[in-house]
């Protein structure tokens, strides 16, 4: 075991430090594995045989029901075999095949599927203030943002709003 360094480090340094030892590499060959678990069985067997895991050398599948379940374990050297070529090394000896029993499958995304964000709604009334409101206010110029924003189709005339005639004056403060 090597000495803990107190230093700073950047965040790819650490995540290099950490994901460069052959076990990380290992570890995520094993999760490309799973993702791509359709393409290697097929996607018909991978509906009913799903991946669950893996202890130690032993790659643990779930499936669907108990004829399944002995039906696949006849082709288990096939299965493992396939799953040792797709890793391109012989790490899995063997395959034990259990019941789902309602245990998440590592072979689809585990997080929810967000539903897509509702539209802001459109404000019934808008734009009716405009008349009342002092033309040269920057609260003005943003309400009439805010109608073009939501009512494009309503003619909003532009207002001619004076410009200051303000004095320049020299960098230094000389008049």
């Amino acid at each position: 075991m090597h000495k803990r360094e107190k230093k700073v480090r950047s965040a790819s340094e650490a995540l290099g430090t950490v994901l460069g030892t052959p076990e990380a590499a290992l570890e995520l060959a094993i999760a490309r594995l799973w993702r791509h678990w359709p393409e290697i069985l097929g996607p018909e067997i991978a509906e009913m045989i799903r991946p669950l895991g893996h202890r130690k050398t032993t790659m643990l599948l779930g499936a669907t029901n108990s004829m399944v379940m002995q039906e696949f374990s006849y082709f288990a050297q096939n299965i493992l075999d396939k799953a040792n070529s797709f890793l391109g090394n012989a790490y899995f000896q063997k395959v034990q095949i259990e019941l789902m029993a309602g245990r998440p499958a590592l072979d689809k995304s585990l997080l929810p599927k967000f539903p897509p964000r509702p539209a802001a709604p459109k404000p019934d009334i808008l734009g009716n203030l405009l008349p009342c409101m002092d033309p040269s206010s920057p609260v003005t110029s943003c309400y009439r943002a805010y109608v073009r924003h939501f009512r494009p189709e309503l003619d909003i005339p532009e207002l001619d709003i004076p410009k200051l005639d303000i004095p320049k004056r020299d960098i230094q403060g000389d008049e």
